[in-house]
């Protein structure tokens, strides 16, 4: 099986090379596939699959599971509606990437695409059956450093040559960092730009990317969002459950210490007695600067907080009703991207 993953995936697993990064096709769906060898595992050969999802991860699906209320699922679609810079972030299997795969759903169909990752993941396939004009682009992976496939770094850059588009990465943890804040720091990514990144909250975001990816402290000022995804564990700690914990904005008039300087503000925080997230009074109140900057470039909404705070409510609405519909006729087409999609395309219209 090692050499039928190595041969398909183009990528060498040797004794120089003791780890192979890929993916397969699995019965169900789609696996991230990770195989060490001799040297590096005594035993001989181990394999480790993560399967994911066949159909692609939607809003009301994680409305329906509880990992994110109603409100805090029209905020992200009013955020990446909004084309601001959103990093996900979260702990390893917390669901980042499918939270992240579920936003991109929420971009007009209008917008193109590009995406770039190491090992793939993100519902593209899916995607563009549904219409969406989508350009995939696979980056050599940080672990094995296979000399025929492009660096992240380049590939970002790249990406950029292929006009106005959205940019996903699928994770951000290595030489792509300084490229991507660089591209947002002089404005050449003007739509959405999204990706996950390990991080408990919004300042582990912040020094992982200052202090281990090496992107300049100032430069962090283009992120905009940090939604943070964590496990929640039972009393017991028998069941763990997977939770959107926070969703915070990033200002920018800081100098130093984004934390000290008190630019991480919630708009959306986790209450652990009703477990979901509840909004802040920066948010009830329209006191948040990155809303304020999306109004902006509508002519309705500028200056004109009840006008936004009515979209994001018309959005909250509109999922809540998909998932009640779904709750009271079983009817799982209800909850997939396929209807997902066109009920984004009815929401536009009518608002």
């Amino acid at each position: 099986w090692a050499t039928r993953f190595r041969i398909k995936s183009g990528r060498p697993l040797d004794e120089a090379n003791p780890v192979l990064d890929t993916d397969t096709q699995v019965p169900g769906g789609r696996a991230r596939v990770a195989i060490i060898q001799e040297n590096l595992s005594p035993e001989g050969l181990a394999f480790a699959f993560r399967r994911h999802r066949s159909r692609a991860w939607t809003l009301p699906l994680f409305i329906n599971n509880g990992m994110l209320s109603p409100l805090a699922a029209a905020l992200i679609s009013f955020i990446v509606d909004g084309n601001r810079s959103v990093l996900f972030a979260g702990t390893r299997g917390a669901g980042k990437s499918s939270l992240l795969s579920a936003s991109m759903l929420e971009i007009m169909k209008s917008h193109r695409i590009v995406t770039v990752e190491d090992t793939l993941e993100l519902p593209v396939p899916q995607m563009n059956d549904l219409g969406y004009n989508i350009e995939r682009m696979k980056s050599r992976s940080v672990i094995t450093q296979v000399e025929n496939e492009m660096g992240a770094d380049d590939a970002i850059r790249t990406s950029l040559r292929l006009g106005d588009s959205a940019l996903v990465i699928g994770e951000v943890r290595s030489e792509e960092a300084q490229a991507l804040y660089e591209a947002m720091r002089v404005g050449a990514v003007a739509n959405f730009v999204g990706g996950t990144i390990h991080g408990e909250d919004a300042y582990s975001v912040f020094d992982r990317v200052v202090n281990d990816l090496g992107v300049p402290r100032t430069s962090f000022k283009a992120t905009d969002i940090v939604v943070q995804v964590n496990k929640i564990e039972s009393p017991g700690g028998m069941e763990t459950y997977r939770r959107v914990t926070g969703i915070t904005e990033v200002r920018k008039e800081w100098e130093d210490d984004p934390q000290e300087e008190n630019a991480f503000v919630d708009l959306m925080r986790y209450d652990s007695n009703k477990d979901k997230l509840v909004p802040t009074d920066t948010l009830i109140n329209g006191e948040s600067l990155i809303l304020g900057r999306i109004a902006e470039n509508i002519k309705e909404w500028k200056n004109n907080w009840e006008a936004v705070w009515n979209n994001i409510q018309l959005r909250k609405d509109t999922k809540k009703a998909i998932v009640d519909k779904y709750k009271e006729t079983g009817n799982d087409e209800l909850l997939e991207a396929e209807f997902a999609v066109k009920a984004n395309q009815q929401f536009h219209i009518i608002a």
